[in-house]
């Protein structure tokens, strides 16, 4: 506990990071407990637990929530997650540099709307980038991408909305864009991060984790009938 509380945490209401405010803790098990006829406990496992921590910035006095997860019975290291406000996506199964890309867009949309949704157009660049598209312009890498079939039909109006919020965001001087225009195109680019990153992660963790319990409950009946 000590140690998050004196890490640097960053404020994506309004982007500020530092040193935050402890206010307080909530936390969850998952345990297994047996008991003797008696009540006593003979086997104690904690399975896994998740913590909650709650903050508050000292610039903009609003709340955010740090989440700590630890697999126990597998020994993993600590997950930790902003649980609020969201940044939308986890930096698990993300390439550094855009997940980097993508925190820096989103700690300026309490500060610049301009900047956050171009910083946002230069993410969607990088990860056209980093899957090899092939084109002149972004446009042009977009429709690569969803004819290789690497971005789903469905993401190309999303893709297109990133895009054009982008160039609007260039020539603000002529367009007036609001903060809901911002969250909105946050999500999509969140989407697409969960959805080419992230997600394939969490199945391929989440498939070893089932496999793994299989193997040890084949092992263990295996045992119980070679005694």
């Amino acid at each position: 506990m000590e140690y998050i509380k004196k890490q640097v945490h960053t404020c994506f209401h309004c982007g500020n990071t530092g040193l935050l405010k402890f206010i307080g803790k909530t936390e969850w098990k998952d345990e297994d407990i047996a008991k003797d006829g008696a009540g006593n406990i003979i086997n104690y496992t904690l399975i896994e637990h998740e913590d909650w921590y709650v903050f508050e910035c000292p610039v903009c006095n609003k709340p955010v929530i740090i989440s700590e997860y630890v697999l126990d019975v597998a020994e993993t290291p600590a997950e930790y997650k902003t649980e609020y406000p969201t940044i939308a996506v986890s930096p698990i199964g993300v390439p550094k540099e855009i997940y980097s890309a993508f925190e820096a867009a989103v700690k300026t949309k309490g500060i610049d709307h301009s900047i956050c949704l171009l910083s946002l157009r230069r993410v969607l660049e990088m990860i056209c980038k980093e899957k090899g598209a092939v084109g002149k312009d972004l446009e042009k890498k977009i429709d690569d991408l969803i004819e290789k079939k690497v971005f789903p039909p469905m993401i190309e109006d999303a893709c297109w909305i990133i895009r054009q919020m982008g160039n609007d965001a260039a020539h603000a001087d002529k367009i007036t864009l609001y903060s809901y225009d911002v969250e909105q195109v946050i999500g999509y680019v969140a989407t697409i991060i969960d959805y080419l990153y992230s997600l394939p992660y969490r199945v391929e963790k989440m498939k070893t984790k089932i496999q793994e319990r299989k193997r040890t409950s084949k092992k263990t009946d295996e045992n119980k009938e070679n005694k």
